[in-house]
């Protein structure tokens, strides 16, 4: 009997032995933790709220909330929603991605860039634009899934713009566009403003300011019909930029709900051999100030039930006849 209880008891400290090393080693998450937050205070676009974040993230692993994490895609899921709701950033996340580490460090693609403006799925989907036709009435409209702009995906935008440019109205649609940016000025801005308008103000960790203008078109005029642009909380970072500068300049008017709230710029940073961690770097602003659209994201002039903001600005066309 009491061997038979040694026994026993010698099967429950097994299993409790095997149930202790379930999921990612201790010391390994630890250092992943520290890894994250000490690349937070290096880099955070705002030294302060930078600090508050790692601070944050270093108080609740020591609180028990990484415990037990069985992988590293569970740590940089519960990572990011930690992160995401102390800041508010939406560019701020954990990424589980092996092979995209292995890039960041020998830094073929370090932000991702080149991957994105010049890959063949960027080709396959037509640099982002969906659909570019004229409805009734003279109406123009322009679908873009992404914003994707640069001497590669150029003519597309060129020839996009020439099929509208003797419509009355037009109405570039948003929904769900997660942004992107441009590699060549904002052109796409600048074929709805005039040249040398001064459109967003860049502020960095350094201090440094740089500030965006509009260009002259490098080919066709400005649009001069009505403008319209769909959003919805789909719509994210460099869509986002191209709708707040158009309203705040009164040049365009917003249909829809209120979008993502993404306004930071981000470059990615490696944690761990696993894992790597998006950082926003900077900050776009209306120049002269600090207005941007982080966290709040670009109000409509015109809210609409979600599906309905075509419908709505076809609407609008219709009466201005």
């Amino acid at each position: 009997m009491f061997i038979e209880r040694l026994v026993c008891l010698g099967c429950c400290c097994i299993a409790l032995s095997v149930n202790a090393q379930q999921g990612l080693p201790t010391r390994e998450v630890a250092k992943a933790v520290d890894s994250a937050a000490a690349l937070l205070r290096r880099h955070y676009v705002f030294a302060d709220k930078g600090e508050k974040i790692a601070r944050h993230l270093e108080e609740k692993y020591k609180a028990g909330a990484f415990r037990q994490v069985a992988d590293w895609k569970t740590f940089d899921s519960l990572g990011t929603a930690i992160l995401r709701n102390f800041s508010q950033d939406g560019h701020l996340y954990l990424r589980y991605n092996p092979d995209k580490v292995t890039k960041i460090r020998s830094q073929q693609q370090p932000q991702g860039i080149d991957d994105f403006f010049h890959s063949q799925k960027t080709r396959e989907q037509n640099y982002g634009f969906r659909e570019v036709k004229i409805l009734n009435g003279n109406t123009g409209y322009i679908k873009m899934d992404q914003i994707n702009i640069s001497d590669e995906s150029l003519p597309v935008l060129q020839a996009a713009m020439t099929l509208v440019s003797r419509t009355n109205a037009l109405i570039i649609d948003l929904r769900d566009n997660g942004g992107g940016g441009s590699e060549i000025k904002p052109v796409l801005e600048s074929y709805f403003l005039p040249a040398a308008l001064p459109l967003l103000e860049f502020y960095s960790r350094t201090g440094n300011k740089e500030i965006d203008s509009s260009i002259v078109l490098p080919a066709g005029q400005p649009y001069q019909g009505a403008l319209y642009i769909l959003l919805n909380k789909g719509t994210a970072s460099a869509a986002e930029a191209f709708a707040y500068v158009l309203q705040a300049q009164h040049r365009a008017k917003i249909v829809g709900q209120p979008s993502a709230g993404a306004a930071n710029h981000n470059e990615y940073f490696v944690v761990n051999n696993e894992v790597f961690i998006s950082i926003s770097e900077s900050a776009p602003a209306l120049p002269g100030t600090q207005q941007n659209w982080e966290r709040t994201g670009v109000q409509p002039d015109i809210v609409t039930a979600p599906g309905e903001e075509l419908n709505e600005v076809l609407k609008i066309v219709e009466k201005k006849k």
